[in-house]
């Protein structure tokens, strides 16, 4: 393992690069590692623990490499790595020479001794204060260079209002502030590297300053899934193999190995290092994997990982049994077709679904989903009652969404979700420019569609709504005419499979005086038609019950439903539709010709309308 020469390894990930070059090139020598830090580490053909993996990249530094983890305490990579440091620390004043060297009298004695009495006295210390100042010790000596790793680093400096911090933890996040400005601990080719699984649960006095260097330790990307994959499962063919591989998107190494249920790897062929896609990976010719079983794990597996935070939703229905709505079917088609021919350029980096409530933008969002072929997860309460938490759950989810790649992500009630209320420290500030940030990398276009759906846009962040973040923005009405709303009918008959024996003649009458339903209201009236009729509950004047649904119990229906609307409310719905729709053509015939002007003046009265504003 000696001979490994990881920081030159031809497939060092990523973010050891940059944390590499950095290090290399300018006066930074205190690092955050966030992220996926928990995970196994692919690197010079091997896969090591996170541990193992820094132990040995700083091995041919001959840095003395000294962990501390405030819930295990400290330990050296190496008993001479502890010699060292206790020879320093002895130098320093912090321990005697008497009461490490214990008896030995030869050197080599003498040095083992003091390894295993410095580790008896400081491997099991936990407190802050105490091992901070033995490791600054070893910090600002520059004939002993030495690489300070400590875990779990939120414990140790975790964020919040000072106020509410005790003594500890603002004397921790002061001393790593100090280390990190302290030119002793730059120049005498020191390193300190912080370790947390979310960036926000650090205190802001430590990532937030110019000196820190921050690096993110993403998820495995595809190559790397592959290659891992390759080295569990070498008999993996690879239209399986590549299978496999898109379906663990979104997963740690740790989980695609419990998912595939092997206890050790296998070394990878020198030459799987070289493919530039996941297909050329895998060689062997058969595999008899459940991909089934697994991408069902797969689900589960991430809706744990975000508990109550993401849901992931199987869309089980596409256009076809969407009813009516064709000018927004067409345009969401071009958009699926894009996805699918890869012509990311052309595919919005957002969309948002605009309009009153029922009228079909879940479903539709579902359904084209489903055209796209891409998963899709919905984005559900992800703001917590802590200092920190809702930032904290905004990261675990923003980074799931970065490792699963191509997938839609539907934000529902965006204009609650995603509301900027400032009465809360400053959170939703920071929630929603974290989320503009995201939304804005263009390294996402054509991979990650954001879809929001409200029915309050204005509600909304305006910075969040322009183009390059929700390039496309598409209103829903209520049915506009009655074959419109025929079309809904039959699809929503299609959709519940309801045995029905009504001709269209029959129910266009009928359909001709629901002006200003929704297409949840038409579904009702289905619902109940059929509860109806399946309970044998005939209609006045039907003696004998029908084999299938017939007018008279839709009709009944309709004249006993009593759809909830608020007019004025829906009517100001709708004029948000309107002003939010980013092109005319998606528009009913009686607002295309509207001029800006026309559409400012009724947008106003019809927002005193539904506010019951003054006059």
């Amino acid at each position: 393992m000696s001979t490994i020469d990881l920081p030159r390894a031809p497939d060092l990930p990523g973010w050891m690069t940059a944390l590499r070059d950095r290090y290399l090139h300018t006066e930074t020598g205190q690092f955050v590692l966030h992220g996926n830090i928990n995970d196994m580490v692919l690197a010079a053909n091997r896969v090591w623990s996170m541990t193992a993996f820094l132990d040995q990249f700083f091995a041919p530094s001959d840095k003395v490499v000294v962990h501390y983890d405030p819930g295990r305490g400290v330990w050296f990579a190496k008993p001479e790595h502890a010699a060292r440091a206790a020879k320093v620390l002895v130098e320093a004043g912090l321990y005697t020479e008497a009461r490490l060297q214990g008896k030995a009298t030869s050197e080599k004695a003498r040095a083992q001794g003091m390894a295993e009495s410095l580790m008896r006295e400081i491997g099991l210390e936990r407190d802050p204060a105490v091992v901070l100042p033995q490791l600054e010790a070893l910090l600002v000596r520059r004939d002993t260079p030495c690489a300070v790793v400590i875990h779990y680093a939120e414990l140790i400096a975790p964020e919040g209002m000072v106020g509410n911090l005790g003594f500890g933890d603002r004397t921790a996040a002061a001393t790593l502030h100090r280390w990190s400005m302290w030119d002793e601990v730059v120049r005498s080719d020191n390193l300190v590297m912080l370790l947390t699984s979310t960036l926000t649960t650090l205190s802001r006095r430590v990532t937030g300053n110019p000196r820190v260097g921050v690096v993110r330790v993403p998820l495995p990307g595809a190559l790397e899934r592959a290659r891992y994959l390759a080295q569990i499962r070498p008999t993996l063919d690879p239209d399986r193999g590549e299978s496999l591989t898109r379906i663990t998107a979104g997963l740690q190494l740790r989980q695609i190995q419990d998912l595939m249920a092997m206890a050790e790897p296998v070394a990878v062929p020198a030459q799987t290092l070289s493919p530039t896609d996941a297909r050329a990976v895998f060689k062997a010719p058969q595999s008899a994997l459940p991909v089934e079983a697994i991408a069902e794990r797969k689900k589960e597996i991430l809706e744990q990982e975000c508990a109550g935070l993401i849901e992931v939703i199987e869309a089980d229905h596409d256009f076809s049994v969407v009813g009516g709505m064709e000018p927004i079917k067409d345009a969401l088609m071009r958009v699926a077709g894009h996805i699918k021919a890869g012509r990311t350029a052309q595919v919005p980096m957002g969309i948002m679904l605009v309009g009153p409530m029922g009228t079909g933008k879940s479903f539709v969002a579902e359904a084209f989903a489903s055209e796209c072929g891409l998963p899709v997860i919905a984005l559900k309460n992800f703001r917590g009652g802590l200092v920190g938490l809702t930032e904290s759950n905004l990261e675990r989810v923003l980074s799931v969404i970065e490792g699963l790649g191509e997938i839609v992500v539907i934000v529902d009630e965006a204009d609650r979700a995603l509301s900027a209320g400032g009465g809360d420290g400053g959170t939703d500030s920071r929630v929603i420019a974290r989320i503009k940030e995201f939304m804005s990398d263009t390294s996402h276009r054509g991979r990650i569609v954001f879809i929001f759906m409200t029915n309050r846009p204005d509600k909304l962040d305006t910075d969040l709504k322009r183009p390059g973040r929700l390039d496309m923005k598409i209103p829903f009405f209520h049915a506009q005419t009655a074959a419109e709303r025929l079309s809904i009918v039959r699809a929503l008959i299609r959709r519940h499979k309801l045995p029905v024996e009504i001709a269209d003649a029959e129910l266009l009458p009928i359909l001709e005086g629901l002006s200003g339903y929704a297409s949840a209201d038409f579904e009702a009236l289905l619902l109940l038609a059929y509860d109806d009729f399946a309970a044998g509950h005939l209609p006045e004047g039907v003696t004998v019950a029908p084999e299938k649904l017939t007018v008279p119990f839709f009709a009944r229906a309709v004249a006993d439903y009593m759809p909830t609307r608020e007019k004025d409310m829906v009517d100001y719905m709708e004029w948000l539709a309107v002003s939010e729709a980013s092109n005319r053509r998606l528009l009913p015939d009686r607002f295309r010709s509207l001029t800006l002007d026309e559409l400012a003046s009724s947008l106003a009265v019809s927002r005193r309308k539904a506010l019951k504003l003054e006059w």
